[in-house]
């Protein structure tokens, strides 16, 4: 089946691109797609020992409390792992010595970002480092548990996918 791109439009909303695609359907038939283009991003599977490291913050779009893994964005020129390293002292303040990256995907297919998953173990404990707008508290949770317990409350792509990696990996 092939799509034909006929023509693109964008802006630049709050310093992300936002625009559609108009594309012509094996069919025939004309559609806009809508696509959103923040930056890349990367959450953490943070192992401390036989605790893992999560974050538990209020998210103003779900109108809760979520229990989820470290995450963030990645500044343009760093790497996943670089990016993972520094999410995580600054969210939580642990030091990561070691990390692995085991997924990049696309977290929907409406958004042109690509968003990482990456597994940090052999940690030192430190001081958070938010920013202004952040409120975070750190909660560790025993690694057995861990899926359990970010199931028993709400979801998001932060906690559920990157656990579940870590899982199939054989790193929880």
């Amino acid at each position: 089946m092939n799509w034909k791109r006929r023509a693109r439009r964008g802006i630049t909303l709050l310093g992300h691109a936002v625009g559609y695609d108009s594309l012509e359907r094996p069919d025939g038939k004309h559609v806009r797609r809508l696509w959103f283009d923040p930056p890349d991003s990367v959450a953490i599977v943070a192992r401390s020992g036989d605790e893992l490291v999560l974050i538990e913050e209020y998210r103003p779009r779900l109108g809760e409390r979520v229990l989820s893994c470290p995450a963030g964005r990645r500044d343009p020129r760093e790497s996943y792992e670089r990016a993972a390293k520094r999410e995580l002292r600054e969210e939580t303040g642990y030091e990561a010595e070691h990390v692995e990256l085991l997924e990049t995907y696309y977290p929907t297919a409406g958004m042109r970002k690509r968003r990482a998953v990456v597994f940090a173990d052999d940690l030192t404990p430190g001081a958070q480092r938010l920013e202004p707008d952040e409120f975070i508290e750190v909660r560790t949770v025993p690694v057995e548990d861990a899926l359990d317990v970010v199931r028993s409350g709400t979801t998001c792509g932060w906690s559920l996918p990157p656990l579940l990696l870590a899982e199939e990996a054989g790193l929880l």
